[in-house]
């Protein structure tokens, strides 16, 4: 693979002045289609990281199975939760909450939840909020953890989840089992028509199962 079908770049900064990195993997020029990739908006959710780091590093090696995509990988967006091994950011706030939407609230059901005193208000959801507006993509897949795992979609998503359920089986669901206000999928999917999938592996799987009961739902959204 040439060198110039990858960079890494920073995004942004986390509440403690970590690096944000992201993986860009192609060409942007001439590109059919931007899909981008998260892991780690919660922290305690180590299961998700696992698999976007595993996942950036099998894109940057099977490149050529992906002609005309331009892939972005980030794995871990929240740096400073993840040190901590905390749902939220080292603000308190879930990340997953602080999206501008127009259903975000200043208050929270559980402390968990904490949406910030402002929706925006973070570093880390700034960073993805202009990376997506720089580089607009068309599907975004969010890698979580939760009982019970799911394909969760949002948008136009729904096509896309069915059709990496069928690789790997996971249910599909159009509602997560609670209300989501302020998060990426209705920020990304709801409001601005992006094909959104909030990929909720087991919990406590090793990265080994996850990786491999992922990839081939992970290459079937990206050929879809």
């Amino acid at each position: 693979m040439a060198p110039h079908d990858i960079e890494t770049k920073e995004i942004g900064f986390s509440v403690k002045k970590v690096p944000l990195l992201a993986w860009l993997i192609g060409k942007k020029e001439g590109a059919s289609e931007i899909i981008h990739f998260y892991g780690g908006f919660h922290g305690d959710e180590p299961e998700g990281i696992d698999l976007a780091l595993q996942l950036k590093d099998y894109l940057m090696h099977h490149r050529e199975e992906f002609p005309g995509k331009f892939l972005i990988v980030v794995p871990v967006v929240n740096p400073d939760g993840y040190q901590l091994k905390i749902r939220v950011n080292a603000n308190g706030v879930d990340l997953n909450r602080n999206f501008p939407t127009k259903d975000w609230a200043p208050k929270s059901s559980e402390k968990k939840y904490f949406p910030g005193k402002r929706a925006g208000s973070e570093p880390e959801v700034c960073a993805i909020m202009k990376l997506i507006g720089n580089l607009p993509p068309q599907k975004i897949i969010s890698f979580h953890s939760l009982i019970p795992h799911q394909l969760n979609f949002d948008g136009p998503g729904r096509l896309l989840a069915e059709a990496m359920a069928q690789c790997n089986h996971y249910p599909v669901t159009s509602h997560i089992g609670y209300s989501t206000p302020g998060s990426l999928g209705a920020y990304a999917g709801t409001e601005r028509n992006i094909a959104v999938v909030t990929y909720e592996l087991p919990e406590k799987i090793s990265p080994q199962n996850a990786w491999k009961e992922s990839l081939e739902a992970i290459r079937m959204a990206i050929h879809f």
